[in-house]
């Protein structure tokens, strides 16, 4: 058993995120001491380690709610967790072309700017107020 504060250190959430965890219902309600503080045991610990690498791979609460549903279910709903990999690889593509275009406009407001003259207006502060 650990505290909230050894699972916090540990894990590098905060005791904040834990009892948020908890209160949402991600967290199964933890065991608590007489004195009413909370002990963790180890599926407690492996769930938000399981939380904090689906939040890495940009899954939301929700998502993160369907895919421990779909574990605590006890069967294996593969096609289920494929639908929520794939909307998310859909997500991270979409993300991945705006970036790609964020990092060309970038470029060349850095590129016209430094191809400026002292007694032009400043290519970077023109490109961003540009909408497209």
């Amino acid at each position: 058993m650990s505290t909230i504060g050894e699972v916090s250190k540990k894990l590098g959430v905060s005791a904040h995120t834990l009892r948020y965890y908890e209160k949402i219902k991600l967290l199964p309600p933890v065991s608590k001491t007489e004195s009413g503080r909370r002990e963790y045991n180890k599926d407690d610990v492996s769930r938000v380690q399981f939380i904090k690498r689906a939040q890495r791979m940009h899954f939301s609460l929700q998502e993160i709610r369907a895919l421990l549903d779909l574990d605590r279910s006890g069967v294996t709903e593969k096609s289920e967790a494929q639908k929520l990999v794939k909307e998310k690889l859909v997500e991270i593509e979409e993300g991945l072309a705006d970036l790609t275009r964020l990092k060309g406009d970038l470029n060349k407001m850095l590129s016209d700017c430094l191809g400026s003259t002292a007694d032009e207006s400043c290519p970077i502060i023109e490109g961003i107020k540009q909408t497209q």
